[in-house]
């Protein structure tokens, strides 16, 4: 049911700070300012819904130099990662790095992730080797970009848009890789851009060079990129980051081709390599000893065509326009790890985990009068297959005969079609188009299936055997969405709107590892699971309540079921007798609830001896809690809510634009995730009982970061910045939020975030 009390207290934060802060800069403004024209934003960009672009010149601005760093400045969106080898429900041959984006609370696979419209590959859930402390975690993230190498990122929050074909509960980030259009422009037919750069956090150095000619019949763009870095610094007083040293290539190619009046086709080829050797120790899962002493050197590359033509025939009636678009994508990750370890010896290991997809998306536009009516639909067709070796000789050669640990996942298979249809109508009120009603709906079809299932066999288990365990699972879902808005002025709209959202199974959640296993446990995936499904409220306003002041701001609810987790039995299991088994299970529900504000005054606006002054605030609050089906369960906080996060900025950029400076504080409250004994429920009748566990605590802080940049000619900029100024010893909370509190002091302090770090970057455009 919904808790309308707290859906009160969110709205009401949320809806005073949109009145409050225009209120207050309003009251500033003379009589005379009334006269002043006011720019009314195109129609076409009102949308429902909190929805963020973050720029090239905003990556670059705010040293967005990695998948992480993107985020910095953002509310409720950010990015989890991990160290390699430090334990705490880590194998020793998992890799470190970012496992994806959180989102209003929901992360990695229930987040969507794509690039020029084709989704990157999912997470891979970390359950081989160990046990019930993995879950929840991953192996292997979703972190196969270049921020250098696209013109800008757009992000849904909540719910995806029905004309999303990506569709994912918690939203979306959407990459749009560089095209030649976007620096080309009539009279200006050659771009030539230089950038490097040097990040002293993880001591990396970039060259990029962006290269496009042409007009607007036909144009091309060569986009080139190189990093080299280190070990991300971590602020340890008693223990340094272990030691890495990485590089990464990516390399673009596209062209525009006004073919005929009316079809633009668009191409483009990427690709992004990344190879890294790390040293690691590997500790326990309560982080007091180590287990093992570790090298791994770990290799992902990613490759992507992308073809779009773009119709906007003259003689149909019934199209304005129709948008279709054909992707391919293959990606490789590899990583090879040997391992010196205290008890089992000396062995290695080989992970792999490789994909091939194609996508195909078509959108058609009709204005009818009042109504913009679009539709469309969607395919997808996926391959993916996960190698496995290891030397490894098993410890207990009676029960598993071929070894402690087995391949993650079964080699599988998946396809998806979709389709939606959306209708804005827009109503006259006083002679101005300023109420709209929005209804959607999208419908989804998938089905995945295992291959090869001999690979995965073992002594005990044949591939017929599997087969009865592993078959193939199918869904389809309707998923409707209405939205009002209404044009508060011209510039600023307020919005309500519903969607419904639904998350199907992955197959690393349908066939997981059949003998992953620590010790005596096994872990598995299932072919029975149901969708995951969510009802997703939200009330905001966005646009300009005034000249001088951008603003958008939401409160949300969201109501989820069919929450997909482990669920621990004894039973008897194919080919292994009666064992104690986790198989993943529908087995949790859940709900959260928050609001953000993003704003930006430009205070020139009003005091024109200050033009060039300028600040942003944002804020975000978030809540939500989980209940699972055990027998006396309760809710309790999800562990993947980050707490309260607020940001203020005040920057000058000289009116003739010879220089800029910028002073941003970032503050998060601290947190502490509450325990659950969901994971180690037996499952036998009885009521669950409260868990003894505690985690450590991560406290409250406040980052400062100063950035500036100066032209010193129209064409050369030198810019750079000092991040975490007052060299402020900190967590990331949903980074670090599974740390024991016994841990031991050493092994805590490898997880701190950065201290005083800063970057210096030399940009020539021509």
């Amino acid at each position: 049911m919904i808790n309308f009390t707290k859906l009160k207290k969110t709205g009401t934060l949320a809806l005073g700070l949109s009145v409050v802060m225009p209120a207050m800069a309003t009251t500033k403004l003379d009589d005379e300012n009334y006269d002043v024209i006011t720019v009314t934003a195109h129609e076409a960009t009102k949308k429902p819904g909190t929805n963020t672009e973050i720029s090239e010149h905003d990556i670059r601005r705010d040293g967005g130099t990695n998948f992480g760093t993107l985020m910095r400045y953002q509310p409720l969106i950010s990015a989890p990662g991990n160290i390699s080898g430090s334990g705490t429900g880590k194998s020793s041959w998992d890799r470190g790095g970012f496992s994806g984006y959180n989102i209003r609370g929901l992360d990695a696979n229930r987040v969507s992730i794509d690039v020029d419209g084709m989704p990157l590959p999912i997470a891979q859930g970390r359950v081989n080797s160990v046990g019930r402390a993995g879950f929840g975690s991953y192996g292997i993230g979703r972190d196969y970009l270049d921020t250098y190498m696209y013109n800008k990122v757009d992000i849904q929050s909540g719910a995806t848009s029905v004309s999303n074909a990506n569709n994912a509960l918690g939203g979306s980030v959407s990459f749009q890789t560089k095209t030649a259009s976007y620096y080309l422009y009539p009279g200006k037919t050659s771009y030539f851009g230089f950038q490097n750069n040097y990040d002293s956090s993880d001591r990396s150095y970039h060259q990029g060079i962006t290269m496009a000619g042409g007009d607007d019949h036909l144009n091309g763009i060569i986009v080139l990129s190189r990093r080299d870095g280190q070990q991300t610094r971590n602020h340890g007083d008693s223990i340094n980051s272990y030691p890495e040293n990485w590089h990464s290539n990516s390399i673009l190619a596209g062209f525009g081709w006004q073919m005929t009046e009316e079809h633009l086709l668009n191409t483009t080829v990427d690709y992004n390599s990344k190879t890294k050797n790390s040293h690691y120790d590997t500790w326990d899962k309560n982080g007091k000893n180590i287990e093992s002493f570790d090298h791994q050197r770990s290799k992902n590359n990613r490759f992507n065509l992308a073809i779009k033509d773009i119709w906007q025939p003259t003689n149909i009636s019934w199209i304005d326009t129709l948008t279709t678009q054909l992707n391919y994508q293959r990606t490789n990750v590899f990583d090879d790890t040997k391992l010196q370890h205290k008890s089992k010896g000396n062995f290695y290991t080989q992970t792999n985990y490789n994909t091939k997809a194609y996508n195909f998306i078509t959108t058609l536009i009709k204005q009818i009068d009042n109504q913009k009516i679009s539709t469309g639909l969607n395919g997808k067709w996926s391959e993916d297959e996960s190698p496995f070796f290891t030397s490894a000789k098993s410890q207990y050669g009676v029960i598993f005969p071929d070894g402690d640990y087995s391949k993650p996942q079964a080699d599988s298979k998946s396809y998806q079609l979709g389709g939606f249809f959306e209708d804005r109508i827009s109503f006259n009120t006083n002679n101005s188009n300023n109420f709209y009603l929005v209804p959607g709906v999208r419908a989804i079809y998938q089905n995945t299936k295992p291959r090869n299932l001999e690979n995965m066999s073992v002594s005990n288990v044949n591939s017929h055997q599997l087969g009865s365990q592993y078959s193939s699972n199918s869904d389809f879902k309707v998923l409707p969405s209405m939205a009002f808005m209404y044009d508060i002025n011209p510039n600023f709209t307020a919005y309500l709107q519903y969607k419904r959202s639904a998350q199907m199974p992955n197959q690393n959640q349908l066939y997981g590892s059949y003998l992953a296993h620590s010790t005596m446990y096994v872990l598995v995936g299932n072919s029975n699971l149901k969708t995951e499904t969510g009802d997703n409220f939200e009330l905001g306003v966005k646009g300009q309540p005034i000249s001088g002041i951008t603003l958008s701001s939401s409160a949300f609810y969201n109501k989820y079921k069919n929450f997909i987790a482990f669920t621990r039995y004894r039973k008897n299991f194919v080919g292994i007798g009666n064992r104690l088994v986790y198989q993943s299970e529908n087995r949790d529900k859940a709900y959260t609830f928050g609001a953000e504000l993003n704003s930006e005054f430009n205070i020139g606006t009003w005091v024109e001896s200050l033009n060039g002054l300028s600040a942003r605030f944002a804020i975000g609050y978030n809540k939500g809690k989980s209940k699972s089906s055990y027998l006396g369960d309760k809710y309790i906080e999800m562990d993947t809510i980050a707490p309260l996060k607020s940001t203020i900025g005040l920057s000058w950029d000289d009116p003739n634009k010879f220089y800029g400076v910028s002073l941003t504080a970032t503050f998060q409250k601290g947190k502490k995730t509450d325990a659950t004994s969901r994971e180690t429920y037996l499952n036998e009748g009885q009521p669950i009982k409260d868990s003894s566990d505690d985690y450590f605590r991560i406290a409250g802080h406040g980052i400062v970061d100063l950035t500036g940049y100066i032209n010193i000619t129209n064409n050369i900029r030198l810019s750079g910045g000092i991040y975490n100024l007052t060299d402020q010893k900190y967590w990331d909370y949903l980074s670090n939020n599974k740390l024991y509190s016994t841990s031991d002091h050493k092994y805590l302090e490898m997880f701190t975030s950065p201290g005083r770090t800063f970057q210096l970057g030399l940009n020539i455009d021509f």
